[in-house]
């Protein structure tokens, strides 16, 4: 059970996420969409999306959870069609980036791909389609941080959950600075 799922943390009561309860809220508009059910572990299997294709027309696209760089991105919860497990694709369109954020786009991608840590949100696959850069991730249930206080933490969370994301956040910082990504200065 995941810490999130633990009530006795929280003033607020806790229930375990079920993805597809999640996101049936009607405020989420739904890019494409044919009725048929989808999980958040398809058969390839939770976090694991080493196993997905590289060809746009596998997903379908469910609707926007967000956007990112320099509102450039966009950023769409998607089902790999072939094995029906969700993950997160974000979408660039190159043709809109300058030539700085083009060199910055690539060490980000580059740099993503190299991580392995289980607090870092890391790129899996990466592949462009005409003059769109997907990279796909793992889907994360509970979303943002901001979400998750949002959404199951109204009213503020413990200092012992506060302490136990903060732990998980100073292990990450720890492994980047190991890669020399942090310096004292």
């Amino acid at each position: 059970m995941s810490f999130l799922d633990c009530s006795c943390i929280s003033h607020a009561q806790v229930q375990p996420m079920d993805i597809e309860e999640r996101y049936e809220d009607t405020s989420h508009q739904f890019l494409s969409f044919d009725g048929s059910e989808f999980t958040l572990q398809g058969p390839a299997g939770g976090d694991d999306i080493t196993g997905l294709s590289a060809e746009p027309a596998h997903y379908q696209l469910l609707f926007e959870l967000g956007r990112g760089f320099n509102n450039l991105s966009q950023v769409n919860m998607a089902r790999h069609i072939p094995t029906g497990q969700l993950v997160a694709v974000k979408q660039t369109n190159l043709d809109e980036c300058t030539e700085e954020e083009l060199l910055q786009l690539m060490n980000e991608v580059l740099l993503s791909r190299l991580f392995r840590h289980p607090n870092l949100l890391t790129s899996r696959l990466v592949f462009s389609s005409c003059c769109q850069l997907w990279v796909l991730t793992p889907l994360m249930a509970y979303g943002s941080a901001d979400t998750l206080l949002r959404t199951y933490f109204p009213d503020g969370m413990s200092e012992s959950l506060i302490a136990y994301l903060l732990y998980g956040v100073l292990k990450a910082l720890e492994y980047l600075h190991g890669w020399a990504m942090f310096t004292g200065g």
